[in-house]
């Protein structure tokens, strides 16, 4: 609709609308009571064995055209559910025969969880995912392994939202493009998503327990990265904004003792989340800068490995970005504002990648220092007006040279590439010069092939710069990416993320 997102409501109420065509035959009936529609796509029929059970009735309309009961599925009134009043039955994921030669874990799931489906999590996390989401080498600890996998044995909730991930990861990377993998993994994101609803109706009673909240946090980052994976685009950031209210808690603590790593490393990778939404528009950043600091103090092992940015630098222009919607919210003045972006440009201009302690001896590290140290300074540069400096300022041409310099020195092949998306992407938004353009999608399409993430939001943004910079038909000196993304001219603000 267009408006703020303020998380989740008072009420935490997860609903999907589906839309029920006109009357059915009797055939049609007895097949939709045993399904139910998906809101994206129309389930594959040999799929679609995915029963609800009502555990509260709505009224049904009295409206004369709308459906009966009889031909509604079960629970289905108004055109409607809501998922926290259904029992969901999710269906066994049997993986196909090229997935079985794999090992399977050596540890036995609880009786209460298909053995299958830890088998499909086992490969598509411990084997492929994990190494595409962080950055999985010898020496260092890999914190998807290390913190999300122990979760899937003590809740079904971040079980499913897994799955979901991997069967999405699945079907986008074209190992399997069967839209059965399609279904599968909406499947499972609404069972997460039924777990979600039932923690923060919990918590609106009585606080979570320090489990209860690692599994909120897992979940929601889980879901996020499910929407990374599908499309690029999370629905006004709306999961993000959703547990900022829980970071923030977690950050600032009255007992420091109810810290744990896991819970540290997902409000790292939340937080880390948050600021991308936030370079795309200053104002879309919630997390505050108490939850930035602490990664910054407690967790940056957690968020080096996992992005390759060093804590320092992910704290600095944490605070220009938090500077940046204090400015668009008239709580700055416009010299106060610059005089904060002059500052951080000299620190970052200043700023020596071999002072910082990386996680090991890899000189990759350091090459990714450099990247995200110009990526902030072209993001620096784009405040307080987008528009107003060309990509032929030498200043702009300086940093995307640069972060092209730093992926030609990496190799393809080693697991520091894949982190170089993000300054990637803002070097081949900011150019105008063809040759670094091609240079620059060849590169994230390098990262593609690699981590199976195909990134189709980021895509159309630098398709959309191009164009409109080539043509220019309105005179600009600058084409901003982030008008693509957070504009007045948008109404849907949601939140383009890339991982």
């Amino acid at each position: 609709m267009g408006l703020h997102c303020e998380g989740y409501p008072p009420r935490f109420e997860f609903c999907e609308m589906m839309t029920v065509e006109g009357r059915r035959s009797p055939e049609d009936t007895t097949r939709g009571r045993n399904s139910v529609a998906s809101p994206q796509f129309i389930l594959a029929e040999s799929s679609s064995n995915f029963s609800t059970v009502p555990q509260h009735q709505t009224t049904a309309s009295a409206d004369p055209t709308s459906p009966s009961p009889e031909d509604t599925p079960p629970g289905l009134y108004q055109s409607e559910f809501t998922i926290a009043s259904f029992a969901f039955a999710i269906p066994i994921f049997t993986p196909p025969d090229w997935l079985r030669i794999l090992p399977y874990w050596e540890a036995q799931p609880p009786p209460r969880y298909n053995h299958e489906s830890f088998e499909i999590t086992n490969i598509a996390v411990d084997q492929v995912l994990s190494g595409h989401l962080a950055v999985d080498i010898e020496g260092t600890d890999n914190p998807f392994k290390k913190h999300v996998l122990p979760l899937i044995y003590r809740h079904q909730g971040v079980l499913h939202a897994l799955l979901g991930l991997s069967a999405c990861h699945m079907h986008i990377s074209g190992k399997n493009e069967s839209q059965h993998y399609a279904t599968i993994s909406l499947k499972y994101r609404l069972s997460a998503l039924h777990s979600l609803g039932t923690f923060l109706q919990q918590e609106e009673v009585s606080a979570l327990t320090t489990s209860e909240e690692e599994y909120v946090l897992g979940i929601v980052l889980l879901l996020v990265l499910h929407d990374i994976c599908e499309t690029g685009i999370s629905s006004h950031g709306a999961h993000l904004t959703g547990v900022s209210f829980l970071c923030k808690r977690l950050a600032c603590p009255a007992d420091f003792s109810v810290r744990s790593k896991a819970s540290m490393f997902f409000i790292s990778a939340l937080s880390w989340l948050d600021m991308l939404r936030g370079f795309s528009g200053a104002e879309k950043l919630a997390y505050s800068e108490d939850i930035r600091k602490c990664v910054r103090d407690h967790a940056s092992l957690s968020l080096h490995t996992l992005i390759g940015c060093p804590p320092l630098i992910f704290h600095r222009v944490g605070q220009v970005l938090e500077s940046g919607k204090s400015y668009l919210a008239g709580e700055l003045s416009l010299e106060q504002f610059e005089q904060r972006l002059a500052a951080a440009e000299k620190f970052f201009r200043g700023w020596d990648p071999d002072q910082t302690i990386y996680p090991s001896g890899h000189c990759e590290w350091r090459h990714l220092a450099e990247a995200y140290r110009h990526a902030c300074l072209l993001r620096i540069l784009r405040f307080p007006d987008a528009f107003s400096i060309s990509c032929d300022d030498p200043r702009i041409k300086a940093s995307v040279t640069a972060i092209l310099d730093v992926a030609a020195a990496i190799l393809r092949d080693t697991v520091f590439y894949k982190r170089l998306l993000f300054p990637l992407f803002l070097a081949g938004a900011d150019t105008s010069s063809p040759h670094q353009m091609h240079y620059a999608s060849w590169c994230i399409g390098e990262i593609k092939h690699a981590t199976g993430f195909q990134h189709p939001a980021m895509t159309d943004i630098l398709t959309r710069v191009w164009e409109e910079r080539h043509t220019n038909r309105n005179g600009l000196s600058n084409v901003p990416w982030m008008e693509f993304t957070c504009s007045e001219m948008l109404s849907p603000q949601h939140a383009y993320l890339f991982f």
